[in-house]
Order: structure tokens, then sequence, then C-alpha cells
């Protein structure tokens, strides 16, 4: 088998019901190039592992398993960086989540070809659906109308809702030099988009290349949504510090855009403590008058009416269920 100029790492942790069609949309990728996927399953109890070495079993010129017995994310939460990227050699590597899906067959060739015609690409990513676990469509994650170069600026400001992780090509070996404070945070897609648009330049594709699923159960965002207010206060505490570092590492030049994302996080730090009085106040205000009707009356009701409010909450999440 020729090297491959690409690698796609696909870490995945009980998703039987998706991580099939997640492989196959790696597998249905129409390039002039050869690629290979890095699957890891982490310990999965589901069937998830199952499914991962029948494909494994059925490609293996194609599919490197790792099939760890022990739960890594329990005693280092990024996988990708920690375990994964390491193992790459290929010239590019690609992301894709083990609940989510490729939708284009022409993304990693369309993603490919831009970077090697522009060496000085360091990020090239693209537009998404959002689909909930019937695979509907019920939004969309697409910054710009146009392919066009991204404006570090709005990445930094859109923090983790500014693009799909899982659209995500860049030289491997840029991913291997992470800046140490990258590991301030859970969420690795952050670290990974802020560097490419900042040590290069990231160029987006206004084409859907992939659907990104939303309120998968033990999911990063649905875990996240359903902290404690400790918890939550510190992912943002981490994502401040993060933000920090960044901002020095890139001399100050966005730093604007790094202290609105700074105090972005502060507000929902002030919400989480419910706290709306300052909320409400410079230099947060914006980002109070932003939020809609809905969220605005259950921030009220979680400060003046807490009980009623999480038996609400409670009640409807069961109605959905």
């Amino acid at each position: 088998m020729d090297q491959p100029l690409v690698t796609v790492i696909l870490p995945t942790h009980n998703h039987a019901p998706f991580i099939a069609k997640a492989i196959e949309s790696v597998l249905m990728q129409q390039t002039d190039f050869p690629f290979d996927i890095l699957l890891h399953d982490d310990a999965s109890t589901d069937g998830t592992a199952d499914i991962c070495r029948e494909y494994a079993a059925k490609y293996p010129q194609k599919i490197t398993l790792i099939a760890q017995t022990v739960n890594q994310y329990t005693i280092d939460r990024r996988i990708q960086s920690h375990i994964l990227i390491p193992r790459v050699s290929a010239k590019y590597t690609a992301i894709l989540d083990g609940d989510d899906y490729w939708t284009d067959p022409l993304k990693l060739q369309k993603q490919i070809s831009y970077l090697e015609a522009h060496p000085d690409c360091t990020l090239c990513i693209g537009g998404a659906d959002l689909v909930d676990c019937d695979n509907k469509v019920i939004g969309h994650v697409k910054p710009y109308a146009v392919d066009r170069v991204v404006d570090p600026a709005d990445m930094i400001r859109g923090g983790g809702g500014f693009n799909a992780t899982n659209t995500i090509v860049m030289p491997t070996q840029l991913l291997k030099e992470l800046p140490k404070f990258a590991d301030y945070v859970e969420a690795e897609d952050i670290p990974f988009q802020l560097l490419g648009a900042l040590k290069g330049y990231a160029w987006y594709i206004a084409d859907t290349l992939m659907a990104y699923r939303l309120a998968v159960p033990g999911s990063w965002s649905t875990r996240q949504y359903a902290s404690a207010m400790e918890t939550r206060i510190k992912t943002s505490r981490d994502l401040i510090a993060l933000n920090q570092g960044y901002d020095a590492f890139s001399g100050g030049k966005y730093h604007e855009a790094f202290v609105q994302a700074i105090r972005y996080q502060e507000f929902l730090i002030l919400t989480y403590q419910h706290k709306l009085k300052e909320a409400k106040k410079p230099p947060y205000r914006f980002f109070y008058d932003r939020l809609s009707f809905k969220r605005k009356i259950r921030l009220f009701g979680e400060k003046y009416l807490n009980g009623l409010t999480m038996r609400y909450l409670a009640w409807a999440r069961g109605r959905r269920k």
C-alpha cells in the first residue's frame, strides 16, 4: 500500500448505533491519493467494539484499529492529542468522531487539493449540517456563504461553535506541535482550529461536507449541558486560560477578539452562579441582550424559582425521551 497522504483519526466510545455510518462515510471518499483510518475504540461496552473489529478485519489495508481494554478517557481526556495524533505519519490529519459522519464523497479530495496547492494554508474546514439521532437535518453550521480565508477574529469570537469539528483537515506536524496550554481544555477542536488559523491561515469551503449529530447520549456537549455548576464553571475558566494563551501566542494581533471571547466565558460563569444583575451590566450586557427570550426566562427561573424550574426541566427532558 502506498504511504497515505491523509490519516483520518476516528475516536469512538459507545457509538453502536452510529459508528458504521461514520466509518462508511470515510470509506466512500473518492480521492486521487491514498488515505487510511486510525480507528480508536475506547473500551466500549455497547457493541461498538465488535463493529470496529468487523470493519478492521474487512479492510485491513485501510483501517488500523486501536482497541482499548481500559477506558483511556478516564485517565487522559485528550484522546486525539495524546494517543492518536502521535501515531500518525501521514502528511495531513483529518478528524471524525464516531457519532458523526461525512456527507460529501469528495470532502477529502476538495480539502487536500486546496492544501497541496497552498502550502501556507494550515487548516481547511467547511460547512456542516446539524442532525438528530435519526439523521434528520435540524440546523446548519456555515459561518460564511462563499469559499474564503477565515478571519481569525471570527473564529476566536465564535469559540467552539464557529465551525463543525469534523470538517477539520490540518498538517499532521502542526498538530504535533500544539502549545502546552492547549491541554487547558478538554474539547480538543478549539485549540486545533485556533492553531491552524493563527499559524498560517485557514481556508473555508462553503460546501456542506458533513453531519454533526446533536444530543447524543454521553457526548461532550450533552454531558457539559447536564453537568453541575462547578464543572461548567471550570470549563469556562479553562477556556479563559486557553484564550489568554493564544492571545500571547499571536503576539496580541487579535487581542480585542480574545478579550471578547474571555468576557463571554466570564458572562457564562455569572449566569451559572445566578448573578443576573452583574450579567446585565457592562461589559456583559452585550451577551445578555443576545440571549433568546426562552433562555432569559430560564435564567430568571433558575435564580428566583430554582426548585420549580429544575422540576419542570426534568419533566420536559422526560417527555422528550
